[in-house]
C-alpha cells in the first residue's frame, strides 16, 4: 500500500448510490455517486457532492435545470449497471439492460426493482472548488414490500454496497443497537 499522506485520504467508507435525473431529451440518466450524506433538517435532506473539476457532469447539468433527482441505494445486483454508468469502468458495446419508471411523486427516473430509492427536490446548492454540493429534501421514499415488513432497517437484508478507495464491500453481521454497549 502507498504511504498515506494528506493528499491521499486513504481510508473512508461511503454508501454508493445511483443518482437519477432526466436529460433534456427526456432520457433517464443514472450516475454512480458515493459522496453522499444525510442531514436531520428540517427538512431532512440528502447531501450529494458531485465533482466537476474539469467540466460539469451531465447529472449536475440536469439537477441545475430541473432541481430534481432520485437516489437509489446500490445493491450488489446493480454493480454491473453502476460500472456501465461510470466513465472510468464502462466498456464499449457492453450495456446492462434496465427498466426505468417514473417517480411516484416527482418527475424523476427510478430503477424498476430497486430495493430502496428516494425522490428528492434540491433546496440549495453550494459550489466549493470543483464540487457542487446539493441539499436535496426528501419528497418520497420507495421501499420494496419485503424490506418494509422488517422489524427494523436491517442492512443485511437491504445489502447496500459500501465504497472505499477503489473497492466495493457489503455489510457484515449485526453487532447490536445503540445503547447496548453502555449497559
Amino acid at each position: 500500500m502507498e504511504a498515506i499522506t494528506k493528499d491521499n485520504a486513504g481510508f473512508f467508507t461511503q454508501q454508493l448510490f445511483l443518482i437519477g435525473t432526466y436529460n433534456e431529451d427526456g432520457a433517464p440518466n443514472f450516475a454512480p455517486i458515493s459522496w453522499i450524506s444525510f442531514t436531520l433538517g428540517p427538512p431532512r435532506c440528502l447531501v450529494i457532492s458531485i465533482n466537476g473539476t474539469t467540466r460539469k457532469k451531465q447529472t449536475t447539468l440536469n439537477i441545475e435545470r430541473t432541481g430534481l433527482l432520485s437516489a437509489t441505494i446500490v445493491t450488489p445486483d446493480l454493480l454491473p449497471f453502476v460500472e456501465q454508468r461510470n466513465k472510468s469502468t464502462q466498456r464499449e458495446g457492453i450495456l446492462m439492460p434496465y427498466e426505468a419508471e417514473q417517480g411516484k411523486v416527482l418527475n424523476v427516473p427510478l430503477l424498476k426493482g430497486a430495493k430502496w430509492s428516494y425522490e428528492c427536490k434540491v433546496i440549495e446548492t453550494v459550489h466549493i472548488g470543483g464540487c457542487d454540493t446539493h441539499f436535496a429534501a426528501f419528497e418520497n421514499v420507495n421501499v420494496q414490500e419485503d424490506i418494509q415488513k422488517l422489524d427494523f432497517i436491517d442492512l443485511r437484508e437491504i445489502d447496500p454496497v459500501i465504497y472505499s478507495p477503489n473497492n466495493y464491500y457489503t455489510v457484515g453481521k449485526h453487532i447490536g443497537k445503540i445503547g447496548d454497549y453502555s449497559k
